[in-house]
């Protein structure tokens, strides 16, 4: 018998294993997945429940009073009537308070709500008069959530200490409420001017005294 000549045999030897790699690599390689990814699906969807679970709350400064502080003739109180509608989510406001811009340095920049009982007129409403503890809108928006599509109005009363009616009456001066929603997302109320001519974006307010 002839020997087999190594020359072939060698070559022959190669292919075949490099044969076997290619058919072992293409029996062992993963098949596509064709399911889709749950994860792409959700993200491609608009998430309605993050949209429907999110508060949008407005806040509106429709009268404004400034009256000297009883016993207390150096400070300035004044008592904001505000509405909040609220086109989102059952929401609480929280967080109130009242920013001042006025050309008179003394006057304080930001003040926080006061807590104030007794019947006063409440101011545009032509004689109508209210208990403004029961009309606290800090107490009502804090008590009970504003649901979707109701308005809320009661009171705010701020005390600015040792300010006079006519360091802020017709000098331009403007107040603006800040406040918060339930997820203390911040909102504030558009700018308003007391007497003066409004700068543009703000609601011009006639003060009424107590």
């Amino acid at each position: 018998m002839r020997a087999p000549n190594p020359s072939v045999t060698q070559p022959l030897v190669i292919t075949l294993a490099i044969l076997a790699l290619v058919l072992g690599g293409c029996r062992t390689s993963p098949r596509p997945d064709t399911k889709r990814d749950p994860s792409i699906a959700t993200k491609a969807e608009p998430d309605s429940k993050v949209v429907a679970d999110t508060p949008s709350v407005v806040g509106l400064i429709e009268n404004v009073s400034m009256y000297p502080v009883p016993n207390h003739q150096q400070d300035l109180a004044v008592s904001l009537v505000v509405s909040v509608r609220n086109a989102g989510a059952l929401s609480t406001a929280q967080g109130w308070s009242l920013e001042v811009s006025s050309p008179s340095r003394r006057v304080p920049t930001v003040v926080e709500p006061v807590h104030v009982s007794g019947y006063v007129e409440m101011p545009g409403t032509n004689g109508t008069r209210v208990d403004l503890a029961k009309e606290d809108l800090v107490q009502k928006t804090a008590q009970a959530p504003i649901a979707k599509g109701t308005r809320v109005k009661g009171i705010l009363t701020f005390v600015l200490s040792k300010t006079s009616e006519d360091e802020l009456s017709n000098n331009h001066t403007s107040f603006t409420v800040h406040f918060k929603d339930s997820q203390s997302n911040p909102y504030q109320t558009p700018k308003s001017v007391i007497g003066g001519k409004a700068q543009p974006g703000a609601k011009q307010l006639k003060k009424s005294t107590q």
